[in-house]
């Protein structure tokens, strides 16, 4: 099954953003012919994948997903919505998101509704807290977790103050993998900000410390502050989350990385597909030949504390001796 989940991925990712009905059709038959859940899933994410960009077009497939039996092929029906819509901020896909999302008899297709907010609303990631904010404070545990997904993909390294209010309390949820969710979501909003720019980054690399050094933290918050570390120094902190061009189109690629790194609910080397949701963020001077020039120099006037790399971690050299009675 596990080797069925990664096939039906990779066919995703080949044929993304090809529309190709003969493979939609084969992917179809066989979800609904198979038994295996990874499989099923793997599918539904590959569908989504399929028709990314493709709005209006993809609309009688994304009405026969969400009308289907299975729940998990309910749940790719929301990644279809939010990728075949993407960075549109679409107002019929935003109000079918939203309506499943306090609706379905699922969890996980709830879930999945809220997240897929994030991709909807990219270019307007302002407008998510505000949309969320309800659903933030659900009963449902899955529902909050979705939140903070739609938070950490549409204001990723924006330092959005409103989203990282509505995180805050929810870093000390009662669930822990909305907290882990929220932890996430905070390390990929304040990606690559420093203490000068926003105070937030100090207590919250604290905060992330104070959680590691715990014995008895639940696992799944530790992995959630893992991977933040990770987040939050991305390629040496030269490297950001960019899942829009500089001239405001979705990355095909970036997006492809990003809808898949959230599967890693479900089975953790997705995780890994994060790298390609980042693009460099350090300054390069070449010249005609695209070689770096010798002395290459340029002007900032901005002070170097700003952009200034976070202090290396010193070892504690003194070490206690510590007498034990021996009897």
């Amino acid at each position: 099954a596990t080797s069925g989940e990664a096939a039906a991925i990779a066919i995703g990712l080949t044929m993304m953003g090809s529309a190709n009905q003969v493979v939609i059709n084969d992917l179809l038959t066989y979800a609904h012919e198979t038994q295996h859940e990874k499989i099923i899933r793997s599918i539904a994410i590959a569908l989504s994948l399929i028709v990314y960009g493709k709005e209006e077009s993809a609309d009688a497939l994304i009405d026969q997903l969400c009308l289907d039996k299975d729940p998990i092929l309910r749940y790719g029906g929301m990644y279809m919505i939010g990728l075949a819509y993407v960075a549109t901020a679409n107002n019929g896909a935003l109000k079918r998101l939203l309506h499943v999302a306090v609706s379905d008899v699922s969890d996980d297709v709830r879930r999945a509704a809220v997240t897929n907010i994030g991709f909807l609303m990219l270019k307007e990631y302002h407008k998510v807290p505000k949309i969320v904010k309800l659903l933030s404070g659900s009963f449902n545990p899955y529902v909050r977790f979705g939140s903070t997904l739609a938070l950490g993909i549409s204001c990723a390294g924006t330092c959005n103050a409103e989203a990282l209010k509505l995180l805050e309390p929810m870093r000390n949820d009662a669930s822990e993998f909305v907290r882990q969710g929220a932890i996430m979501a905070t390390a990929m909003i304040i990606q690559q900000a420093t203490p000068q720019q926003e105070p937030i980054v100090e207590t919250f690399k604290k905060e992330l410390d104070d959680i590691v050094k715990k014995k008895h933290e639940d696992t799944l918050v530790r992995m959630g502050v893992l991977l933040s570390y990770g987040i939050l120094d991305a390629g040496g902190r030269n490297t950001n989350i960019s899942l829009l061009s500089q001239f405001g189109y979705p990355k095909l690629t970036a997006c492809a990385g990003m809808v898949v790194f959230t599967h890693f609910w479900y089975w953790y080397p997705l995780a890994q597909f994060f790298s390609l949701t980042l693009s460099p963020s350090a300054l390069v001077g070449v010249n005609k030949d695209l070689r770096i020039p010798k002395g290459f120099q340029f002007k900032s006037n901005a002070k170097p504390s700003i952009y200034d790399y976070p202090p290396h971690i010193k070892p504690d050299d003194k070490k206690k001796d510590t007498k034990t009675e021996a009897v």
